[in-house]
Order: C-alpha cells, then sequence, then structure tokens
C-alpha cells in the first residue's frame, strides 16, 4: 500500500507538505504543489479518510442537497461533482430534502440542525429550488457550513455560485427563432420558486422587444420542468386557433412533452411548429426530431462546484469569488427550421 511517505520521496518533499496539498491548506507554493498532485497520481495514493479524520475536524464529505431523484439535469451535476470529490479523498453523498420541508421554516431548521449534528458534512452544494431558497442558505450560514450554489440566485452572502448567463441564454433561444423567421412564439415556464424561471422568461422578452416583436401573454403558459407539464402546455398550444409558428419551453423535458402533443395532433417538426429547449440533456439528442437546445455544462457545473468548494474548505474561505461564470452554447437541430406560415 502506497503511504504518505512515498509520495514525499517521489515528490522530494517533506510529509508535511504533502499533508498540507492534501488538505487543501493555503500558503503551499503552486509548484509544489503541482509535484506533490503528480506523485500521488503516478503513484495511485489514496488519502485514507480515516486517518486524516482522527488529525483534523473534517470529515471529507460533501452534501449534494436535491429535492428530486428523477433528474437529468441534478444526475450530471452529481456526476460532475463525484469526479472532483472522489480526485481529493472526499466521499459525495447525495441528499434528499423534501420540498414539503423546505415549505415549512421550523421543519426545515430542524433538518439541516440533524443534517449538520449527524453527518457532520464539510460542504454542501445547492441546487435549484435550494440554491435560490433563502431560508435554506440562512441555516447552513448560521451553522457555519460552507456553501456552493449551481444556477442563478438572489442570495446576498459570501458564498459562491456557478451559473451561466441564464438572461442571455435565453436571449439567443428566441432570436434563433426570430432569426428562422418567427414572430409569434410561445414561451413555457418553468418552476416560479426558481430564479432561472424568470430569467429566462426575461430573455425571452428581451429579444422579442430588440426585434420590435410585440410580447403576447396569451402565448405564454406554466410549465413545471417536467415533460407531463410540457405535453400539458403542448396541447394548449396545439389547438389555439391563432397556433404559433414555435414554441420556446424553459427545459428539455418540457419541450420534449410538446414534440410529443405535436406528434400526436400529426403536426409536422419543425414544418408546421419549431420547438427549442433548453438544457442539452440526453432526452434532447433521443427525441425526434433531436432538439434544438441551449447546452448548460451541466457536468462542469458539478466538477466545478465541488472543486471551489474543496479549494475553500481547505483555505477557510481566502479570496473565493462571489459568482462563477460559465460558458453555454446554442445547439442547433432539426426540431427548429423556417416559418414556413408566412
Amino acid at each position: 500500500m502506497v503511504k504518505m511517505i512515498d509520495v514525499a520521496n517521489h515528490a522530494s518533499v517533506s510529509i508535511k507538505t504533502v499533508s498540507r496539498v492534501l488538505n487543501n491548506e493555503p500558503h503551499v507554493q503552486d509548484k509544489l504543489r503541482e509535484r506533490v498532485l503528480k506523485a500521488v497520481k503516478d503513484l495511485g495514493y489514496v488519502p485514507s479518510a480515516s486517518a486524516r479524520n482522527l488529525r483534523s475536524s473534517r470529515t471529507y464529505t460533501i452534501h449534494l442537497i436535491v429535492h428530486n431523484t428523477r433528474s437529468n439535469f441534478i444526475y450530471a451535476i452529481q456526476s460532475g461533482a463525484l469526479t472532483a470529490s472522489q480526485r481529493h479523498g472526499y466521499t459525495l453523498h447525495w441528499t434528499f430534502l423534501d420540498p414539503s420541508i423546505s415549505e415549512n421554516k421550523k421543519d426545515l431548521k430542524a433538518w439541516c440542525e440533524q443534517l449538520v449534528s449527524q453527518k457532520r458534512p464539510d460542504g454542501v452544494i445547492l441546487i435549484p429550488p435550494y440554491a435560490n431558497n433563502e431560508a435554506v442558505n440562512t441555516y447552513f450560514n448560521a451553522l457555519k457550513i460552507p456553501i456552493l450554489r449551481v444556477g442563478p440566485n438572489d442570495i446576498e452572502d459570501d458564498n459562491t455560485t456557478v451559473k451561466i448567463d441564464d438572461c442571455s441564454a435565453a436571449r439567443d433561444a428566441t432570436q434563433h427563432l426570430i432569426d428562422a423567421g418567427h414572430t409569434h412564439i410561445a414561451f413555457i415556464r418553468g418552476l416560479e420558486n426558481q430564479n432561472a424561471t424568470h430569467e429566462r422568461f426575461r430573455g425571452y422578452q428581451q429579444a422579442l422587444a430588440e426585434s420590435g416583436i410585440a410580447f403576447d401573454p396569451n402565448i405564454v403558459f406554466s410549465g413545471a420542468f417536467d415533460f407531463a407539464s410540457g405535453m400539458a402546455a403542448g396541447e394548449k398550444i396545439t389547438h389555439l386557433k391563432n397556433r404559433p409558428s414555435a414554441v420556446f419551453a424553459a427545459n428539455d423535458d418540457m419541450a420534449a412533452g410538446v414534440v410529443v402533443t405535436a406528434h400526436k395532433n400529426n403536426l409536422r417538426i419543425p414544418e408546421d411548429i419549431s420547438i427549442i429547449g433548453f438544457d442539452d440533456s440526453e432526452l434532447a439528442e433521443k427525441i425526434w426530431p433531436p432538439l434544438t437546445t441551449i447546452r448548460q455544462p451541466r457536468i462542469a457545473f458539478g466538477e466545478q462546484a465541488a472543486e471551489i468548494l474543496i479549494s475553500q474548505i481547505g483555505t477557510r474561505g481566502i479570496d473565493k469569488p462571489r459568482t462563477v461564470l460559465m460558458d453555454y452554447e446554442t445547439i442547433i437541430r432539426s426540431s427548429t427550421g423556417p416559418n414556413l406560415k408566412k
């Protein structure tokens, strides 16, 4: 079994330096840190969590707090966070917080306190809707638990957020439809307790305004970021007397629901109706026709979130960024095309 002394000898540094690097402590020269990490990789050294726990108050665990155990978006974030966590010898826990608990502040506070007292996480990653839940953030802050948020939010504290510019991405998605000649574009909202819904709707409205297209509230539909709500909205849209020539759904699951509804009602895609989504989930490529969408770096969200959180745990939050803005991309596939209804 490879030991820490073997890593120290391989990197020509002291055991203390190896320990400081593995614990992500500050004030280690970059060259020394790189040498140690290379030695760890070359030798295949795996830090002993139990031994590290004896030397510090850490548990070397991170909890990803989720509200949904069936979301492709969450699975992708989990995958990235798991990769980064394992790279640093941390264990990632997928922890379910029932949305009904989060609606009651007394129950929510008790849940957070129980998690911290029993599981002793070194930090938590919050994704929507908990990334933008003021109470969740307040309770973890009060418990001195480092937080990393993924996705747009209005929380004002010293913790870091990793996200894309949802408003700009939605504006680009809408502009793609406008550039194809569409002026009568329906929009399907997501859950109202998530900032992403409001940011994407704002981007949709901005694109219309910038192109001189009048906003029509009658072709804005409610949704829940799931397939069923996409189908429900799709049924309403396809049966409108003055049917929109295009639909922008605030995520891929809802867009897929519209695609299925369009097929059910014998509409051709994109000849009769163009459909664009948001996320670029696996479903976007598998549905027919393949879905035009905004690609979020979902796996990179999780990996970056865990990397930053672990770094901040080790440095006690020194020089942590407030916002990390990641790139997005418009992926054009067969579900959108020129407006033939003009």
